[in-house]
C-alpha cells in the first residue's frame, strides 16, 4: 500500500511562479522516506499540501489511499513542524494533555501515553516546567512528545533536529529506528544529510519546486564509474589504458582499471577484448549521499 501519493502536486501563491510544479511522488507504507532539497526547493510546501494546511493549485495527493483532507486519514498522522510554537503559559504535561483531548484520548489511556512519551524524549524532570522556560532543544522534544501522543500511522517531520545538539539528534534517530521496525511510514525533510543516509530508505531531491531524481539511497549514490578486475597486463597495455584516461592500479597478478564513466568504460572493454584480456569481475562504485545530493542541484556529476 501506498502511505503517500502525489500526482501532478503543484502550488503558486497569488498568481506567482510556482514553488511547487508537477511533483509525482510515492511513499510506501512502513518506509522512511527523505525529502531533500536547497531552501525554496518545495519541500515545506510538500508537506503543506499533504496536512491540507495549503490547497494545490492543480493535482492532488493522498494518505493512505485516501483524500488528504478526509479527518480519518489526518487522524493516523503525526506532524512535526521545523519552527516548533506551542502555548507558553501551560506546563509540558498540562500541554501534552490538552493535545491528548483533542486527540480523543481519555482517562487511564491518557495519562499512560503522556508519561510514556515524556519518559521516551527525556521531559520527566521538566514536565511540571512552564514552556516559556524551555530550551529551543526542549521546545523540540516536546513537539515530538505530542507527534507520538497518539501512536501515528505515519510521521511527517520538518527538520526534526535543526535546534538539537548531537546526543539528542542520536536519540532522535534511535526513536525513528524503532518506529520503522513497528511499521510505522516515516516522511522527513532535512538538510542533515548523515541523517537521512541513517534513517531513510529512499528520498527524493526537489530543485526549485521540482523533482530532479528520487531512488533508494543506493540507487542515488550510485555513480557512473566502475572498476574492472583483470589479471596481469602487460606495462605496454597499461600505458594504453592510462592514455584513454583510466586509472590502473596492479597489487600481485591482478590488476584493477578504473572508468570514470560510460564512454570511457566502452573504450576500455575495447581496448581489453582486443588484446584478449577477460575482466573477471566489475565493481560499481557509489558516492556518499551528499555527493549526490549536489550533484542533483548543482548539475555535477558525481564522482
Amino acid at each position: 500500500m501506498l502511505a503517500i501519493e502525489t500526482r501532478k502536486l503543484s502550488k503558486s501563491y497569488y498568481g506567482a511562479a510556482e514553488v511547487l510544479s508537477d511533483l509525482d511522488l510515492e511513499v510506501h507504507a512502513g518506509e522512511a522516506f527523505g525529502l531533500l532539497g536547497p531552501n525554496g526547493a518545495g519541500k515545506t510546501t510538500t508537506i503543506h499540501c499533504l496536512l491540507d494546511l495549503v490547497r494545490p493549485t492543480r493535482g492532488h495527493a493522498t494518505i493512505f489511499g485516501r483524500s488528504v483532507g478526509d479527518p480519518v486519514v489526518r487522524a493516523r498522522v503525526g506532524y512535526l513542524p521545523e519552527s516548533v510554537t506551542l502555548h507558553e503559559y501551560y506546563r509540558g504535561e498540562e500541554l501534552l494533555g490538552f493535545y491528548a483531548a483533542l486527540l480523543g484520548i481519555e482517562g487511564a489511556d491518557r495519562a499512560r501515553r503522556i508519561a510514556a512519551v515524556l519518559d521516551l524524549l527525556d521531559l520527566r524532570a521538566a514536565a511540571r516546567q512552564r514552556i516559556s522556560e524551555y530550551s529551543k532543544g526542549m521546545l523540540q522534544r516536546l513537539g515530538f512528545a505530542q507527534a507520538l501522543l497518539h501512536d501515528p500511522a505515519l510521521l511527517i517531520l520538518d527538520e526534526p533536529t535543526a535546534s538539537l545538539d548531537p546526543v539528542a539528534r542520536k536519540q532522535f534517530a534511535e526513536i525513528l529506528g524503532e518506529r520503522k521496525r513497528q511499521g510505522t511510514t516515516i516522511l522527513i525533510s532535512s538538510h542533515i544529510l548523515s541523517e537521512v543516509e541513517q534513517i531513510c530508505d529512499r528520498a527524493a531531491i526537489l530543485k526549485a519546486g521540482t523533482l530532479v531524481r528520487a531512488g533508494t539511497l543506493e540507487e542515488l549514490s550510485r555513480t557512473s564509474a566502475v572498476k574492472l578486475h583483470v589479471k596481469s597486463v602487460p606495462p605496454a597495455l597499461v600505458e594504453r589504458l592510462l592514455a584513454a584516461g583510466a586509472e590502473v592500479a596492479r597489487a600481485g597478478g591482478d590488476t584493477t582499471v578504473r572508468c570514470g564513466d560510460r564512454r570511457l568504460r566502452g573504450e576500455v572493454e575495447g581496448i581489453l577484448a582486443g588484446e584478449g584480456v577477460a575482466i573477471e569481475r566489475v565493481e560499481a562504485e557509489h558516492s556518499s549521499l551528499e555527493a549526490a545530493f549536489f550533484a542533483a542541484v548543482e548539475g555535477v556529476s558525481p564522482s
